[in-house]
């Protein structure tokens, strides 16, 4: 777990320092990368819930993973409500 928190942490460093200043692009990667990973945990603790009766913290952490990957590519370019549905459809599809 706290691998994972930071990974989570790390990653905006990555996504929002890409930006190479603090503008507007990089906000809007830093939003969109917190807000995919979220959906990406929550939505993976909710199948694994579905599917096996309970959420784990290693589900949630494995989908976290998932939606700062799935996000990387688009963080500067996408909506937070764009970030949302990144996030859900890794979900499913990892």
């Amino acid at each position: 777990m706290l691998g994972g928190a930071l990974l989570w942490f790390g990653w905006f460093g990555f996504n929002a320092g890409s930006a190479l200043a603090a503008n507007e692009l990089a906000a809007n990667a830093f939003v969109t990368t917190n807000v995919a990973t979220a959906a990406a945990g929550l939505t993976w603790a909710l199948i694994e819930w579905q599917q096996h009766g309970s959420p784990t913290v290693l589900g949630v952490v494995t989908g976290a993973v998932a939606g700062l990957v799935a996000i990387t590519p688009a963080c500067g370019f996408v909506n937070p409500m764009n970030a949302i549905f990144i996030g859900i459809i890794i979900s499913f599809l990892c």
